[in-house]
């Protein structure tokens, strides 16, 4: 009987120290995969601000008026939160309209290879960024689902993990203020 007690015992630490580490393991993973497609959003915005800011550099050499402030991009940096991705993501939208509506005052612009090709460049990181928005919130649901069930939320509460927040913003498609204008005329 005194040699029971030990082993049981031993048989119980080896079980809890598997669980444990099969728990931590699959935890991390989960985190850096959220990680990851947190930095591919974080790659998506620099670019878009990149290109908006080629976009501006083009109407200033050609002294085209506009109010587009072109966004400093050295202050898009990896590991924002989804929270200030979304925020940036807001702010390059109403800078998309902007530029919608110098488009539509100066057609010549598409003539412009250099500027076509920006302009392709800068519509096709939005979609991209939309994607990889989908593609993050699949993976914080993973990770949170995961961190939430027993054992392995004892586990996450061990490592100081906690429920990481989605990208939440509402990807609509931009129109020009005229084409939203008259859509909501005629829905009245």
């Amino acid at each position: 009987m005194t040699t029971v007690v030990p082993a049981v015992l031993m048989i119980f630490l080896i079980v809890f120290g598997a669980v444990f580490i099969h728990c931590t393991v699959k935890g991390d993973k989960l985190d850096s995969a959220a990680r990851d497609k947190s930095s591919e959003i974080d790659g998506s915005l620099w670019d878009r601000g990149f290109q908006l800011s080629k976009l501006v550099e083009i109407l200033e050499s050609k002294n085209i008026e506009h109010e587009i402030d072109a966004p400093d991009v050295n202050t898009f940096g990896l590991g924002m939160s989804p929270v200030l991705q979304a925020s940036t993501c807001e702010t390059l939208d109403s800078k998309d309209k902007e530029l919608r509506r110098v488009l539509k005052k100066h057609p010549e612009l598409m003539d412009d290879e250099e500027f076509k090709t920006h302009l392709d460049k800068f519509n096709n990181a939005r979609n991209e960024l939309f994607k990889e928005s989908l593609e993050f919130n699949k993976s914080v649901n993973v990770f949170n689902s995961y961190i939430s069930r027993f054992p392995s939320s004892v586990v996450a509460r061990f490592h100081k993990k906690r429920e990481k927040n989605i990208f939440m913003y509402y990807f609509v498609e931009i129109k020009d203020d005229e084409e939203t204008e008259e859509k909501a005329d005629t829905q009245g």
